[in-house]
Formats: C-alpha cells, sequence, structure tokens
C-alpha cells in the first residue's frame, strides 16, 4: 500500500466525531417522476421494501418475546447472521452456475442444525441438468436431500438419497446427475441418475461427523450440464424475486420458536418425540429422528437427562439458546455424539444440561442462559429412547 503524501498531519481517530459528519438527505419514497421508464425498479423497490418490513417486524416480535437482555441481544444478532445466509441462498444465485453454500460457519449455526457436520445447500432449477461429484469420505452420515417447490409454493423434499444407497467406485467418490428425464448416455457417463420434479428448486447435504479427530468429511463439487451460459442481466422482476424469497426465507429462520413445536415454550424440562410431520418434511430427512425440549433452569440448576442410547450409528445431544441457535459449538462443549461420552455399567448415559458442571452427569454448558432448546438426534432407528428427565439442585457432594 502506497503513503499517502501530505502537509498536514493525520489527525487522530479521537477527533472525527460523528455528530460533525454531514450525510446527503435521500427520499424515502423513490421519486419516480425524475426517473425514466425504464429505470424505475419499480418491482424491485417494493420487493425491497417487503425485507424492510420483514426485519421491523422480526425486530419487535424479538423483542416480545425476549425475556431477558441476552435473549434479545442473541435475538438482534440472529437476525443478522440469517440475513446474511438468506442474501447468499437467495440473491447471490444463479441455476446456471451453481455453488454450495455453506449454512454454518465457524460463528453461525441458526436453524437449530447438527453442529457435528456440515450442511451444504446448492439453489437449482428442474428444467436443467446437473452433475454432482466427490469423494465420500469417512463421515459417520451422508444425505442428499432435493427441495421442490417455487416461488411462494410451500417447499417439500421431492427426493432422498442416503449414503447406503449412494453408488461408490473403488476409491469412495460418487457421481450423480440429477434431472427430469434420463440424459443420454453421453452426458450420463455411467452416473446414478436422480429424477427430480420440474419445480426442483435445491438440493441439500448433510454431513454428520461424529469424531472430528479421526473422519474426514465428504468433498463435493456441482456442475451444470450443456454447454456453459453466460450470467443473466439483472431486470426488475429477477431481482424482485430474490428479495422476496430472502424475505420469506429470514421469517422461516427466525421464527422456529413459534412454528417448530410452539407447545414446548409452555411445557418446560420435558422431552418431545418429533416426527418430521411436525417438523416440517422439508426441514428434516426420513432417517433423522428427533426428540426435542426446551430447558428452563434457575442458575443453580441442572436439567439431567438419563437413557439407554439407541442401536444406531450415530446419536447427538445439542443445546440451542431460544431462537435455535447451538450454544458456540467450537468453543464451548454445548453438544456431544455417540463418540463422545462414556455409557455407563447399567448400559446408561446420564447428560447434565446447566451453567455449571454440576457433577449430575456429562455436563453440557449452557453458558449461563438460563431458558433454550434441547435435541436429542439419532438416525435410522424409529424407536425412541426412553429418556428420563429430572431437575436437579446444586451440586453433587463428594
Amino acid at each position: 500500500m502506497r503513503e499517502v503524501e501530505t502537509d498536514q498531519p493525520l489527525a487522530p481517530p479521537t477527533e472525527i466525531r460523528p455528530e460533525a459528519l454531514v450525510y446527503p438527505a435521500y427520499p424515502t419514497e423513490p421519486r419516480y417522476e425524475d426517473m425514466e421508464q425504464e429505470m424505475r425498479g419499480e418491482k424491485s423497490l417494493e420487493a425491497w421494501g417487503f425485507v424492510r418490513k420483514v426485519l421491523d417486524d422480526l425486530t419487535a416480535q424479538i423483542t416480545a418475546d425476549a425475556r431477558d437482555e441476552r435473549e434479545l441481544l442473541e435475538g438482534i444478532r440472529l437476525l443478522n447472521r440469517v440475513s446474511a445466509l438468506c442474501t447468499e441462498l437467495s440473491v447471490d444465485t444463479d441455476p446456471d452456475h451453481p455453488h454450495f453454500v455453506a449454512m454454518c460457519t465457524p460463528f453461525r449455526f441458526v436453524g437449530g442444525p447438527n453442529p457435528h457436520g456440515a450442511y451444504w445447500l446448492t439453489m437449482i432449477a428442474g428444467d436443467r441438468a446437473y452433475r454432482l461429484t466427490g469423494t465420500r469420505g469417512t463421515s459417520t452420515y451422508l444425505g442428499l436431500q432435493v427441495l421442490a417447490g417455487t416461488g411462494m409454493t410451500p417447499r417439500r423434499m421431492s427426493n432422498y438419497l442416503g449414503d447406503r444407497d449412494l453408488v461408490l467406485d473403488a476409491n469412495g467418490s460418487f457421481d450423480v446427475v440429477f434431472a427430469a428425464s434420463r440424459p443420454d448416455d453421453a452426458d450420463l457417463a455411467g452416473a446414478q441418475w436422480i429424477e427430480i420434479p420440474a419445480d426442483a428448486s435445491s438440493i441439500v447435504v448433510r454431513d454428520y461427523i461424529a469424531d472430528s479427530d479421526t473422519q474426514v468429511p465428504a468433498a463435493l463439487h456441482i456442475t451444470r450440464l450443456g454447454a456453459p451460459t453466460p450470467p443473466p442481466v439483472l431486470t426488475d422482476e429477477l431481482l424482485a424475486d430474490q428479495l422476496t424469497a430472502m424475505g420469506w426465507t429470514i421469517v422461516k429462520l427466525a421464527t422456529l420458536h413459534r412454528t417448530v413445536r410452539p407447545d414446548l415454550l409452555e411445557t418446560p424440562n420435558i422431552l418431545i418425540t418429533s416426527g418430521s410431520e411436525s417438523l416440517g418434511g422439508e426441514n428434516t430427512t426420513p432417517d433423522n429422528l428427533y426428540m426435542l425440549g426446551l430447558f428452563d433452569l434457575q442458575p443453580d440448576q441442572t436439567l439431567q437427562l438419563r437413557f439407554r442410547p439407541p442401536e444406531t450409528r450415530y446419536w447427538s445431544v445439542t443445546v440451542e439458546n431460544i431462537w435455535h441457535e447451538c450454544l458456540e459449538p467450537l468453543v464451548r462443549h454445548s453438544s456431544v455424539t455417540n463418540r463422545g461420552i462414556e455409557i455407563e455399567a447399567d448400559g446408561t448415559v446420564r447428560l447434565a444440561i446447566g451453567a455449571h458442571d454440576s457433577g449430575h452427569g456429562h455436563w453440557l454448558d449452557t453458558g449461563g442462559r438460563t431458558r433454550g432448546f434441547v435435541t436429542v438426534r439419532w438416525l435410522d432407528n424409529p424407536q425412541a429412547p426412553d429418556v428420563s428427565v429430572r431437575v436437579l439442585d446444586g451440586k453433587v457432594t463428594r
């Protein structure tokens, strides 16, 4: 970087006062009479107004639903994180040039995800064909889900390809083509074909890691079949559609505490088995099963879970805040898998959820939060474990 040449000393940052800055005044409403007809962007301005109203309405809802300042601050932060994610999913996308978006980052774990692994999503269009290639790795579970539905139509799961049905070669590589009709042999090139509907809109990949020290995640790459095309010219209609989709996705991700088993808010400190019909079929897959609950504790209390683990290759217990965000799982022990906990002599496991290690079991740290959600997640086995739930006071005396 070149140095700035000046005869005057640079003012230190403390001398720059916000009240001294002058900003140009902009009208709150566009002045169409000053625009040419082709420059108005009326649909996009209307859609952007919708996004702004969504953010205002959700801010008011978060303010009303938060029980203390920490919940309020985390709710406002959630709104920012969700907005960033939805920009990637709805605006920064082109079905002719697909790419996978990481739903989770080292700081962003919204939507009640499994923090032991990865979620990848790419937007597609049902009238195109796509090739997904990669290597399976050694993760415990890999699932490929196609969601369908466009515009204001509710999303649904149209296709699911689990790792037990994924065709691998001798090197653990896979080659899958997603298309509404079977491509010719030259384009298919021996790949596994998945027939998608005309309104297919996205592919979601779940990759679960039970032991991060030893397991290798899957590697993925997606391309569109056919000759490359230039990016589309941005039109008023296209941007309006993207912004509208962005707004509704923000609503969905920021209101899960009200839409996914809202009855839990009135019945704390119990766990309820929840199938895909109560979670939304587009939000899960047939081989993922769940028990959900709300913990509501005093600072010196612990929620103890005790159960015999289900017979399955994978299960986990995760603690979330009231907005269904995982609790800093990369730096706080707020979630554990079947590979990370010891089974007791009687074949059960004990977990202790609370602000402090009370000695009542394997501690999951709430970080001082007194309210939030608990998710027990397991694979394949439709039989839910019998979980004993108790609220305990104080610490175990030695």
